[in-house]
């Protein structure tokens, strides 16, 4: 079950005991007095700075809520940089909290290499809501009965565990699941992308269904290798027409890529974004008319 609340996040922030703190980013002088766990990943011992820190916030006192929003704030405000990965709401302690977050960030890929998964990331936590199913995200969450999280549009969004127990099942990401996993950073970035042109919907469970679907069909379907040509593909299909690439010269683009001549991008380069939005509008006229 998820729910959405207002963009300072402070009223239901103020019920919950922990916050996963972004100190890989976040510079340490808005952390590194507080007391914290590590929440690193046993072969990445030595490296604990790639990771976040979970702080119990009832250990802060009664201004506890009050100091990490402020330091939150400050980090936002002054170096640009996202403090706050999530609040979380369980009944257990620290240790056993901590000991469950690094068990879930370890998995295994389907070829056997070992993986970081790096749910604890709002850009990554948004989209396993709709990739994983209601047993794994119960798994996921484990003894955390609340996750509470921001989103890029600046609202918090809430996680509840379904279950009324903390659930012990591992996770295990099915076959059908990893390859939208492993295409997660583009998805990610053709987010962003949209977000700059103004297209409205970039925030949608939707729209990134969409061009997960649209990124496996560049890949998959046209044999797009160059991450550039993938991006362009999906972007195309969202910001201007599903069917875009049904029109002709978008047709004629995708076969000189397909030789190898040259990328995808490069066969676009010319397409601007009146020319894009012409070819749109032939298309729906092409369609009105069949």
């Amino acid at each position: 079950m998820s729910t959405s609340h207002d963009r300072s996040g402070n009223i239901a922030a103020a019920r919950l005991r922990y916050v996963l703190i972004d100190a890989a980013r976040a510079d340490s002088s808005y952390w590194s007095d507080l007391t914290y766990l590590p929440i690193v990943p046993e072969r990445f011992r030595a490296q604990p700075e790639l990771f976040p820190i979970l702080v119990d916030i009832h250990a802060l006192g009664a201004e506890g809520h009050t100091k990490i929003l402020q330091r939150a704030a400050s980090s936002e405000q002054q170096d640009g940089v996202q403090y706050i990965h999530a609040f979380l709401d369980a009944a257990t302690e620290p240790s056993a909290l901590a000991a469950h977050l690094i068990r879930r960030m370890s998995v295994r890929r389907p070829d056997g290499v070992e993986d970081v998964l790096r749910f604890y990331d709002p850009f990554v936590f948004r989209h396993l809501r709709w990739l994983l199913d209601v047993h794994q995200l119960d798994g996921l969450l484990g003894p955390v009965s609340q996750w509470y999280w921001p989103e890029p549009d600046g609202m918090w969004h809430s996680q509840l565990r379904v279950s009324d127990h903390a659930s012990l099942r591992p996770l295990r990401l099915t076959p059908e699941q990893w390859p939208t996993l492993l295409r997660m950073a583009d998805l990610n970035v053709a987010l962003r992308k949209l977000s700059h042109l103004g297209f409205m919907q970039q925030h949608d469970t939707s729209t990134a269904q969409q061009i997960d679907r649209l990124l496996a069909e560049a890949w998959g379907g046209h044999g797009m290798s160059d991450r550039q040509d993938r991006l362009l593909f999906a972007i195309q299909a969202s910001y201007y027409h599903r069917h875009i690439h049904k029109h002709p010269v978008l047709q004629s683009r995708l076969n000189q890529a397909a030789t190898g001549a040259m990328t995808f991008v490069t066969a676009c380069a010319d397409l601007d974004d009146p020319k894009m939005r012409q070819l749109a509008e032939e298309l729906e006229q092409i369609h009105a008319n069949q």
